[in-house]
């Protein structure tokens, strides 16, 4: 018998990011994202290394790594800039 304890995750996640869905594993690289409107009402976008605790909250992206969260930002900030445009009735602000 060995030493070692394999630790399995207590829920299933599966990757966020635009057309990846890997299923997390034991691995230490995975993150969870989440977007929020912060008291003057203007989106937020989180990151935070891996927890069990955010990753259950209503709302938690979870990110099986770098390239995969940097699609999410991406995307984040694009539909930020498409609301905001929408706002505007299709004017340019800055």
């Amino acid at each position: 018998m060995t030493d070692k304890i394999l630790q399995v995750p207590s829920a299933l996640h599966r990757c966020a990011g635009p057309n990846c869905g890997v299923m997390k594993g034991i691995s230490d690289r995975w993150w969870v994202m989440w977007s929020s409107l912060d008291e003057r009402k203007i989106p937020v976008m989180h990151l935070a290394q891996w927890d069990e605790q955010l990753a259950v909250q209503e709302g938690a992206l979870h990110v099986c790594g770098e390239g995969c969260a940097q699609k999410l930002q991406s995307q984040f900030m694009g539909n930020v800039l498409a609301n905001r445009w929408r706002k505007s009735g299709g004017r340019a602000s800055g």
